[in-house]
């Protein structure tokens, strides 16, 4: 499993800032083995930065959430129906995990594949998803952010 954390450059520009690998690790004594994949230090989140992409009304109010299945279709790849979403941003904290199939998170530094297992945090910026060639589903919880000044 890896965990993909997307932020924004000097520029404004959303980009990958973190990339790791994600492994539980063993509670002593409790029977169980924990991962921490993202923390966050206030609540509700603070601002979402100001995006460059199209802005997509999620309708959440700062700090209140949604946990939602996502499939997306299979991208053709020659000719036919692209079924990529636009370049985007919301007023939300994406929590994503890629549940089946494949796809390719886009954001301004590029396209970065995720597979199965993986998880991707997309705090209020710019980003796009390419489904793969099998088409995925993503699971989603999106907590509400202010909106950028």
């Amino acid at each position: 499993m890896r965990k993909l954390i997307a932020g924004v450059d000097d520029q404004g520009r959303s980009c990958l800032v973190e990339t790791a690998d994600v492994a539980p690790a063993a509670v002593a004594g409790h029977g169980v083995s924990v991962a921490r994949v993202y923390v966050t230090d206030e609540s509700p989140p603070g601002r979402s930065p100001p995006g460059l992409g199209e802005t997509v009304d999620v309708g959440l109010a700062p700090g209140l959430l949604r946990w939602m299945v996502v499939d997306h279709q299979p991208h053709e790849v020659h000719d036919g129906p692209a079924t990529a979403t636009t370049m985007h941003h919301t007023n939300a904290f994406d929590f994503v995990f890629v549940q089946d199939g494949t796809a390719k998170l886009v954001l301004h530094d590029g396209e970065h594949e995720v597979v199965v297992g993986d998880f991707v945090v997309t705090p209020g910026v710019d980003h796009a998803w390419k489904a793969g060639p099998n088409g995925c589903r993503l699971v989603v919880v999106s907590v509400g952010m202010q909106p950028p000044r």
